[in-house]
């Protein structure tokens, strides 16, 4: 969170955007995990855009009264941030499904669960070019597996492993204030739903997915 960030907003109604507005239709990612799927969704970086995707997925909840996550009445959902930086939903007061956040390449993406934890992380191979200090946050044998995933390419490789290590610790609800990443190992590729499943191993173990995103990559990790 920026210095001076405010830790909570409320969402109140906001009038309709125009059907061919810049955000992505939820999608639903199902098997991470025994329980419920993770429904995520993108949209536009820039005010407003994480409570706008907030009530989307809301509304894309199985049994949700649609017309209530679209149009809340003010102060029904609101959004804190743990000392570490976690974002907690609460409904009605209430504690609301889990939900994370990142942004890359000028887009916000969001991603909820009912059960257990989520962590959402996107990067991209421009974060990893020459000068970054690779043997910092990934191992050797990381980079061998992931190298080819990523057409050859060491930056992409590095975005596709960042991607998972930072979801998973998100999903663990403390970022890398108490992790190392070398310490976040991510193994056990083998490609799924379009993407790459993978374990992460970070002082527990975490099932996490990955695909290719706007040239970099999209990962998600569970927690239960």
């Amino acid at each position: 969170m920026v210095n001076g960030a405010p830790n909570r907003w409320t969402i109140s109604p906001q009038p309709p955007r125009p059907h061919w507005f810049d955000a992505a239709a939820p999608q639903v990612l199902s098997g991470l995990g025994p329980c419920d799927p993770v429904i995520y969704a993108s949209d536009l970086a820039g005010a407003g855009a994480k409570e706008r995707l907030v009530r989307r997925l809301l509304a894309s909840l199985p049994g949700q009264d649609t017309g209530f996550a679209l149009q809340p009445a003010p102060g029904t959902v609101s959004l804190e941030l743990t000392a570490l930086g976690q974002p907690r939903l609460r409904l009605e007061g209430q504690p609301g499904p889990a939900v994370s956040f990142s942004q890359a390449a000028g887009r916000i993406y969001a991603a909820l669960t009912c059960t257990g934890q989520v962590g959402v992380d996107a990067a991209m191979p421009a974060e990893f070019e020459a000068g970054y200090p690779l043997a910092r946050a990934f191992r050797p044998a990381e980079l061998d597996w992931a190298r080819p995933l990523s057409g050859g390419n060491t930056p992409g490789a590095a975005a596709l492993l960042w991607a998972l290590k930072e979801a998973a610790v998100k999903a663990l609800g403390v970022g890398f204030h108490f992790l190392d990443p070398l310490a976040v190992e991510v193994i056990s590729p083998r490609p799924w739903q379009g993407g790459w499943q993978v374990l992460v191993q970070a002082g527990r173990i975490l099932p996490a997915w990955a695909r290719p995103e706007a040239g970099g990559w999209l990962a998600f990790a569970r927690y239960y």
